[in-house]
């Protein structure tokens, strides 16, 4: 058994995708050449069991470290269909200097400082050892959820003529929410990929099956800002 598998057999049930019309109201197929895909912060931080944001499946989400594989086919298959591909990575300086608000919210990571997990040249901050970026696949680095965020994205994509943003990977309340918001006040069509993300938990809270941050960040994309389907329906957009 696996935590994907309440997605697959429930996704449908708890992010209504029927809701303002039919299913996908914004993407129906796929076109090779106008889109992009993003492998969205895949690193050991959350992905990986002995990462110190490491995510279990709490409320039906996936767990951090079974999301990796349906990133992997779907990166493969976006290659096959000729689909470039780049890679994200989330991280902060170990000086200081672009923490922001990260140190106040989040101070069991001590973000900011050099042991911080999340400070560029640890080991969390690397991408997961899964994930093989080719040599001619762009990896670029942000220090904000959004990947479109003071990052080339937006450049990299109309260069290309890109107009359809699908994103893989983690974690979807934070950095899967935040680029779909900033690629729908962009105006590019979002496509997030439910099976290959999840959200870090309340852990104070008993969550039942179907809520928690997970759920809520894929019913408000779905809502709003683009369409939320799992991996295996993406690739049958692509045929």
């Amino acid at each position: 058994m696996s935590s994907l598998d309440y997605t697959y057999e429930n996704l449908e049930k708890v992010v209504p995708r029927h809701f303002f019309g039919q299913k996908n109201t914004l993407i129906n197929h796929i076109d090779p050449k106008k889109t992009m895909l993003l492998a969205l912060d895949i690193q050991k931080l959350i992905v990986d069991p002995t990462g110190a944001g490491h995510v279990p499946s709490v409320g039906g989400a996936p767990a951090g470290t079974d999301t990796v594989e349906p990133c992997i086919q779907t990166i493969e298959a976006s290659r096959k269909a000729g689909i470039p591909v780049v890679y994200s990575l989330w991280g902060l300086r170990g000086d200081g200097r672009d923490t922001g608000n990260a140190g106040a919210k989040w101070p069991p990571f001590q973000c900011g400082t050099p042991q911080s997990p999340g400070s560029w040249g640890n080991r969390d901050a690397e991408l997961d050892d899964r994930i093989k970026p080719r040599a001619d696949e762009i990896v670029f680095q942000k220090h904000r959820f959004s990947s479109f965020y003071n990052t080339a994205l937006d450049e990299w994509m109309r260069e290309q003529g890109r107009d359809t943003l699908v994103i893989c990977g983690v974690t979807s309340a934070n950095c899967m929410h935040a680029t779909a918001l900033d690629g729908w006040n962009k105006n590019y069509k979002i496509l997030a990929l439910a099976d290959t993300t999840t959200a870090v938990p309340n852990m104070l809270e008993n969550v039942p099956l179907g809520y928690g941050q997970h759920w809520e960040a894929l019913r408000n994309i779905q809502m709003n800002y683009g369409d939320v389907v799992t991996s295996h329906e993406y690739f049958a957009m692509l045929k």
